[in-house]
């Protein structure tokens, strides 16, 4: 039996395996993904865009994908 992710970040992760190898089409993907969460749980697009904006903010913050650029 194959264990599943227990936490937000081993989610994260498992999701992101899943995503194209195209950097382009992972993004475009990962933001449909995206927008349909958002509507099927009927928050307000601002503040689903803030919420995206804070998290490319703490991410980068982070230091995530600093070997991509």
């Amino acid at each position: 039996m194959v264990d599943r992710p227990k936490t937000d970040a081993e989610r994260i992760a498992a999701m992101c395996l899943q995503l194209p190898d195209d950097p382009g089409a992972a993004v475009n993907l990962a933001l449909v993904a995206c927008a349909t969460v958002v509507i099927q749980a009927g928050e307000e697009d601002e503040a689903a865009l803030d919420g995206l904006r804070t998290a490319l903010d703490v991410l980068r913050v982070a230091g995530f994908g600093e070997a991509k650029h």
